[in-house]
């Protein structure tokens, strides 16, 4: 995929460096053989060290004058929408005159599993990693479209609905909170976690200041509940 983004693309605009990491440096030859660009090994670690890394793929972009302008850990991968977009926005900036434009590198959970997806789009359980990697970012408003995705994707899944209807409700919407966490007891009825997280929304009284164990145990009954 560098390969062709560097004739496609960047053409003369970059000079293109890979780095193999392996104690052994006949083992990366079978996959450098063929490419426009040099590739040497690391076997002893070198740039890990250096950038405090231990995992691939890195990018390390620098300028003409030796300068590090961007540094990206984990997921440096040319088919990701945002890396183009940095990757172009570098090559078109003018360091001698402004600054660099300021990139903001995500959580590396995150960056592993939009790496993972990559190849594969449509696997819910990756997109689910990704939404709870995203919430643990604080980036719920992209976690709640991942966990829609996710859960259109697979039909079975409660636990995609019921992290839109958590997301909704840190917002203020109580409406939207109950529409999706009726959708994951639609899918799991059994589940009582989601049952009781419906009950503590509409029925607040219930479960402060103390916690009404009979009104579950008749709610359970008049809703037809079966573990």
């Amino acid at each position: 995929m560098w390969q062709r983004y560097l004739q496609e693309t960047a053409r003369d605009r970059i000079t293109f460096l890979s780095v193999a990491v392996d104690t052994n440096p006949e083992r990366a030859r079978p996959y450098a053989a063929g490419y426009p660009f040099t590739t040497v090994v690391d076997s002893t670690g070198v740039l890990g060290r250096i950038f405090g890394f231990d995992v691939i793929p890195n990018g390390v972009l620098i300028d003409e004058r030796g300068v590090i302008r961007h540094l990206h850990l984990g997921g440096f991968d040319i088919r990701r929408p945002e890396v183009a977009e940095r990757v172009t926005a570098l090559l078109e900036a003018d360091f001698a005159t402004g600054a660099p434009p300021p990139f903001t590198q995500e959580p590396l959970d995150v960056e592993t599993f939009r790496l993972e997806l990559i190849d594969r789009p449509d696997d819910p359980g990756l997109l689910v990693a990704l939404g709870d990697a995203l919430v643990r970012a604080g980036d719920n408003v992209e976690a709640e479209r991942v966990f829609r995705r996710a859960g259109d994707l697979d039909p079975s899944d409660w636990s995609s609905p019921f992290a839109v209807g958590t997301i909704l409700e840190g917002w203020g919407d109580s409406a939207g909170a109950l529409d999706w966490w009726r959708r994951a007891l639609a899918r799991d009825p059994a589940n009582f976690t989601i049952r009781k997280q419906i009950w503590r929304t509409e029925h607040p009284e219930r479960f402060s200041p103390e916690i009404d164990f009979a009104w579950q145990k008749e709610q359970l009954a008049r809703e037809g509940y079966r573990a």
